[in-house]
């Protein structure tokens, strides 16, 4: 499965091309559009335009996660990254994804987009320097029932 990674986004480049290295920023400012004062709905931010950042970003019901995130969107580039597992001291389960979403509960405890860099080594030993942000959306714009990002990354070597 590695290699089908590594083919389908070339060999310089773990999960985004280098032009879309700034997926993150491009994601915070549409939040803030959407916005306009208060938590956006998710509707409010799919409309707006992300052109092909959206194979990169996820948006998951928090109402409706248990135990595990229940994905209500996940960008086709983004899935296939769902089988790349890292490597671990103790958890060699988790992949790429799980990384990004490992995030929500920050997101939502600061009620703000939150930012995270990281270095993370894959199963065979290539590492990856990994980008996500992950922000809150609400229904109702006040409580918080959503979450959404964006992930992406470069190969280190």
């Amino acid at each position: 499965m590695l290699n089908e990674i590594t083919a389908l986004f070339g060999e310089t480049v773990a999960a985004a091309p280098p032009i879309d290295r700034r997926a993150t920023r491009r994601f915070v400012d549409l939040w803030t559009k959407a916005a306009r004062g208060r938590f956006p709905s998710w509707r409010a931010v799919r409309d707006l335009d992300l052109g092909p950042d959206w194979d990169w970003a996820f948006c998951i019901d928090l109402e409706k996660s248990s135990g595990f995130p229940y994905f209500i969107y996940l960008g086709s580039s983004l899935a296939k990254l769902s089988d790349v597992y890292l490597s671990g001291d103790a958890d060699w389960t988790l992949s790429l994804l799980d990384k990004a979403t490992g995030e929500i509960g920050a997101c939502v405890s600061l009620a703000g987009p939150h930012f995270r860099e990281d270095e993370l080594r894959l199963c065979n030993g290539r590492r990856i320097l990994f980008r996500c942000v992950t922000a809150p959306l609400a229904d109702n714009g006040e409580r918080i029932t959503h979450v959404a990002g964006v992930a992406n990354g470069v190969f280190a070597d």
